[in-house]
């Protein structure tokens, strides 16, 4: 960095930042996953960065900030180990994972920003202006593919070892060249162009009063443009209407966002009273609008093959595990050509616009003798425009479940679920479709499902007084949204929303994020002593944080408007005591052989998993108290933690030729009463968010279901964390310090 006082009014900086790291992130298994460790992720990063700062002080009381900079930064996400096909085996009511994670194959993302930032200060009166302009230039380079190393799925694990063919297999490839990995030329390479403007004006009404107005404008550009997909836009009218097309992305409107707020102060009740409500616009992640120029039906081709009961069944294509990663099956070899295997179609509608969210605070100080003071606030939030996704290529609903869950099933066969794509343009459609799916981003469409979130604080803190510190608070918060943004893939945004009548008609529901109750307090107490030679500080601090909210689904769900193999995110049914009768379970099939059941087989019968499914519900505090309708999307909790760290830090002052040196030496203990006991202190987590309770195995006719259930071990569905990461508190952990002051 280098620092330049070019004169009295004028100073300039210069600096240049270097970061490289590479973050190993292993998947952990849970009480319904079993995941090895080449399943992991290796997250290799390199950031180049300079910025350039020049702050002007005028006479007359102005100033400007001018601040360019540019950064390049390199994602090059990758798999744990050696190559390999990822494989999922399916283990009862569990899975079983290894290989190479299935989005990391071929992933490579390269960004270049350039941003320009000046704002200008002056005074007139008692206004305070501030006017400026903000614009960023950005350059994405990203490469995509998921399923490179293809993705096997087997019904069991005797399967696997026998050889036997999966019941799905799944792969993406470059359609521009046959490169497997991070050097193929299939990637999404785009230019984003993002302004605004804003101005705001500061007015010292009183010396007690002080408000806040202010405006701001964004807009954001995609300044190239995607490639073109004629074919499917000819097809597509004939089919339906989405407003939005091949080879074409929106230009969002111009966002104006106003706001006001507010400071007023009582000097004698030595309170200030602080608030605001006002437009807040965000910016999207480019990975999103990046999949337009990524899946686009051109550069990346796609197979995707389940076993059904139609003429389409995957046992037709004769495949089998091939664990060469660079070998995997390409479209010729399965009667199929490029052009009927196009992959995965993105589209952004037209009228879309920039997430926006209305938000408005309110809060209350007040100071305390000896230093202590207590603040009290709250704030809501409503979302304005919001993110949403539909899958187009699936046809309505082909009935409803016959009982008391009576939701809608989808038929998702190609032959009987999909829409049908006409033969032409070179495009022979026969038994595969040309795309493996077709996922619109745009705007929520109705907005009395329009998510929100409010959020309440109350805090008492005694600043450091005599050796002695203390704050601690309360916050309670709450978040409800339509769709959780959460996935770099569009697809992903779409088919991880647990629903009850499938993912094109989900409604609001609790977010992954919804904070709940939340305790925090920080206490600490200096000791001084032998004339101010030493010191020792002891320092505790204790977080109590309700548990991550999750859902209760089917591991293998009714709803199919996904997959007719495999499909995790259909909320269950919660049947009552009586209706749990009514219920069929099926068996595991026991070998004679063997005298044994499969290894993740039922081997209860069907009255003995009937109660089981009863002696759950019944123990369990959310299900029981929904007894008769279906779970709510995140509707349960994991258990509630508690965590205390505690500090020591003991200071040795010396004094030599008058001058002060301090060593200090520190010692921390991190989930403290884990140290105490095993069983104290714990966290916990579940995959994805979401428990599969019951297993759905069929129906009969289409409509009448068939189920399966295994005992939940100990009545927790939940794993125990087992990180030694100290950010994670999942286990107890200590470090000594050694601290040198001069």
């Amino acid at each position: 960095k280098i620092d330049w006082n070019i004169n009295s009014m004028n100073k300039f900086s210069l600096s240049y930042r270097y970061n490289e790291t590479s973050n190993f992130s292993p998947s952990a298994s849970s009480s319904t996953r079993v995941n090895f460790f080449n399943g992991g992720i290796l997250y290799p990063n390199k950031t180049n960065s300079l910025s350039a700062e020049l702050k002007t002080a005028f006479k007359n009381g102005s100033s400007n900030k001018m601040l360019f900079t540019y950064t390049g930064v390199v994602d090059d996400r990758s798999q744990i180990g050696s190559p390999f096909p990822r494989v999922q085996i399916n283990d009862g009511a569990g899975r079983i994972l290894f290989g190479s994670e299935e989005f990391s194959t071929s992933n490579l993302l390269k960004q270049t920003n350039w941003n320009f930032l000046d704002f200008y200060k002056f005074n007139v009166n008692k206004h305070a202006f501030t006017v400026g302009v903000d614009y960023e230039l950005s350059k994405s380079y990203n490469v995509f593919i998921r399923n490179n190393f293809g993705y096997y799925t087997y019904n069991s694990l005797s399967d696997f070892m026998n050889k036997n063919a999966p019941i799905e297999y799944a792969r993406s490839f470059s359609n521009l060249d046959n490169t497997t990995g991070d050097e193929t030329k299939a990637a999404a390479s785009f230019y984003t162009g993002r302004g605004s403007a804003f101005i705001n004006d500061e007015i010292r009404y009183s010396d007690n009063l002080t408000l806040n107005f202010g405006i701001r404008a964004d807009y954001t550009a995609f300044l190239s443009k995607p490639i073109e997909d004629v074919y499917f836009n000819i097809a597509t009218p004939q089919i339906y209407d989405f407003n939005a097309k091949s080879g074409s992305i929106p230009n969002p409107k111009m966002s104006i966002s106003p706001r006001i707020g507010f400071t007023y102060k009582m000097p004698e009740e030595n309170i200030t009273l602080r608030g605001g409500i006002g437009m807040f616009t965000g910016r999207i992640p480019l990975v999103w609008p990046g999949g337009v120029y990524n899946n686009n039906g051109q550069s990346v081709g796609g197979i995707s093959i389940a076993k059904s009961t139609s003429s389409d069944d995957i046992a037709k294509y004769g495949i089998t595990f091939r664990p060469d990663p660079f070998k995997q099956y390409i479209p010729s070899e399965l009667g199929l050509t490029t052009n009927s295997a196009r992959g995965e179609m993105n589209l952004i509608s037209q009228n879309f616009k920039l997430p926006k969210i209305f938000r408005a605070s309110l809060a209350i100080d007040k100071k305390l003798k000896d230093n202590w003071s207590v603040t009290v606030e709250g704030s809501v939030s409503k979302n304005i425009n919001e993110i949403y996704y539909r899958r187009l290529d699936i046809k309505a609903p082909v009935g409803q479940l016959t009982g008391p869950d009576n939701r809608f099933i989808y038929n998702n066969s190609v032959s009987q679920g999909q829409i049908i794509w006409p033969s032409k343009f070179g495009v022979t459609v026969g038994s595969r479709q040309p795309y493996t799916g077709v996922f619109l981003l745009e705007n929520q469409p109705f907005r009395s499902r329009s998510g929100f979130a409010y959020n309440f604080t109350a805090s008492i803190d005694k600043a450091w007084t005599n050796g002695f510190s203390f704050n601690a608070f309360y916050t309670y918060g709450t978040s409800f949204v339509t769709h959780e943004p959460t996935s770099s893939q569009n697809s992903s945004q779409w088919r991880n929303m647990e629903a009850v009548n499938g993912r094109n008609t989900i409604g609001r529901t609790r977010s992954d994020f919804d904070l709940g109750h939340r305790i925090s307090v920080f206490a600490a107490k200096k000791f001084t002593y032998a004339k101010e030679a030493l010191a020792t500080t002891i320092s505790l601090v204790y977080n109590g944080q309700s548990g991550n909210p999750f859902s209760y689904t089917y591991s293998n769900g009714p709803t199919r408007d996904w997959s007719t193999s495999t499909e995790s995110n259909d909320l269950i049914f919660i049947p009552t005591a009586a209706q749990i009768k009514g219920m069929k379970f099926e068996q595991g099939l026991y070998d004679a052989v063997k005298k044994t059941f499969p290894i993740g087989d039922y081997p209860l019968t069907e009255a003995q998993q009937a109660q089981a499914l009863e002696d759950y519900i019944a123990q369990d505090k959310y299900l029981s108290s929904r007894r008769g309708q279906y779970a709510e999307r995140n509707g349960a909790r994991l258990p509630f933690t508690n965590i205390i760290d505690v500090k020591l830090v003991q200071d040795f002052n010396v004094k030599l030729y008058n001058k002060k040196y301090q060593f200090q030496l520190t010692y921390d203990i991190f989930n403290f009463t884990n140290m105490l006991n095993r069983d104290w202190g714990r966290t916990y987590f579940m995959t994805f968010d979401q428990y599969p309770l019951i297993r759905y195995q069929s129906a009969s006719g289409l409509t009448t279901p068939t189920y399966s259930f295994a005992p939940v071990r100990n009545n927790t569905p939940w794993g125990i964390s087992s990180s030694t990461t100290p950010s994670y508190s999942a286990r107890w952990t200590s470090q000594i310090g050694l601290r040198f002051k001069f």
